[in-house]
């Protein structure tokens, strides 16, 4: 075990894969990582090229996709909403196919990263008050809408 601010965490998720995949504050490690250029960042920018503003839509969207919003950091003043069809079309053209389909990937895969590192928190600390129970057990107490594709992604902790 691994004390943190808030308590005890498991080895399973050491503390410098939550800071590399980023964590919400609910389990006591801020997420520091920077994922790409902000608002802020853009706007004080000498020089915004295609590859930079490519990269802030494709994070913009990941976010909206997965948990239905935009981080703060990532609004504006005066949000304005633009389907996220229309937000892959822009990019798409900004820096072409392949370049926004890698762009588009690399975000989906940090925040699908960033979920698994929660699941995985959330079930070592089941797994600390019932050792004996089995991954489905598990999985199905920590995400009951979505338990067999969590079941395959938690890891038991060893003895």
């Amino acid at each position: 075990m691994t004390c943190s601010p808030n308590g005890p965490i498991a080895k399973s998720v050491t503390w410098e894969k939550v800071a590399q995949l980023g964590m919400p504050e609910q389990i006591g490690c801020p997420d520091i990582r920077p994922l790409g250029p902000t608002v802020a960042q853009l706007l004080k920018a000498p020089k915004v090229t295609q590859a930079t503003l490519a990269g802030f839509l494709a994070i913009v969207t990941s976010d909206y996709k997965s948990f239905g919003r935009v981080r703060d950091q990532y609004r504006g003043a005066c949000n304005v909403p633009i389907p996220v069809e229309v937000i892959a079309l822009i990019g798409e053209k900004l820096v072409g196919k392949a370049r926004w389909s890698k762009e588009g990937r690399d975000a989906r895969t940090e925040t699908a990263d960033k979920q698994h590192v929660e699941w995985q928190a959330k079930a070592d600390v089941v797994w600390r008050k019932n050792k004996k129970l089995s991954l489905t057990a598990v999985a199905q107490r920590i995400a009951p809408n979505n338990w067999n594709y969590v079941r395959q992604l938690i890891r038991k902790p060893k003895k």
